[in-house]
C-alpha cells in the first residue's frame, strides 16, 4: 500500500476522497499533541479572544494582555497560550520580530486573502491596465519583477486597510 503526500480529488467520480479522509483520521489519531490537556481558563480565554472576530481582524497585543488579565493569565501563560493556538491554526501569533509580536491575527483567512493580493502570478491574476489607471505600474512592475511592494501599491492592494 503506496502512501501519498498529495491527493489528487475528483469531485464529481470521488477519486481518492475515502483515501484522504482515512489520511487525515489516521494522522490526527497519531497525533499525542491533540491530547494535551488545556487549561479551562485558556480556552475561556480563546473564546473570548476569537469572539471579537465579528469586529476585528486583529488585535495588538497590549489589548490581547488586558484580555488575558480578565482570565488571570500570567505573560508565561499567555505566551505559552498564543504559541499552542497559534500551531493549531486558530490565530496567528509570528514572533521573529518586535513588529510581528505586537500583532496577534484573530481571523487567518483575513491575513491569507491580504497576503494573496500581493503574493500572485501577474500572467493569471493581474490586469497591469489597473494599475496604469491609478498610476501605480511602476509600483506594480517592481512588484512582480523584484519582489518589492511600495507602501502605495499595498494600500491600493489592500483598500487602504492596515499597511503597517
Amino acid at each position: 500500500h503506496r502512501k501519498l503526500f498529495f491527493f489528487p480529488i475528483d469531485n464529481k467520480e470521488g477519486l481518492n476522497i475515502k483515501e484522504l479522509r482515512n489520511a487525515i483520521e489516521t494522522t490526527a489519531r497519531d497525533d499525542q499533541s491533540i491530547k494535551q490537556q488545556v487549561s479551562i481558563r485558556w480556552m475561556a480565554f480563546l473564546d473570548d479572544l476569537l469572539s471579537l472576530k465579528e469586529s476585528k481582524s486583529y488585535l495588538k497585543i497590549n489589548d490581547v494582555n488586558e484580555l488575558a488579565i480578565k482570565f488571570s493569565l500570567s505573560t508565561q501563560e499567555l505566551n505559552m497560550a498564543l504559541e499552542l493556538f497559534h500551531e493549531r491554526g486558530l490565530i496567528i501569533h509570528l514572533t521573529a520580530t518586535e513588529a510581528l509580536r505586537d500583532v496577534v491575527v484573530i481571523t487567518p483567512q483575513w491575513l491569507i486573502d491580504a497576503l494573496a493580493k500581493v503574493i500572485r502570478d501577474p500572467g493569471i491574476h493581474v490586469d497591469i491596465e489597473e494599475f496604469h489607471k491609478v498610476g501605480l505600474k511602476d509600483d506594480a512592475d517592481k512588484l512582480f519583477n523584484e519582489g518589492i511592494a511600495s507602501r502605495d501599491l499595498l494600500e491600493y492592494l489592500w483598500n487602504h486597510d492596515q499597511v503597517d
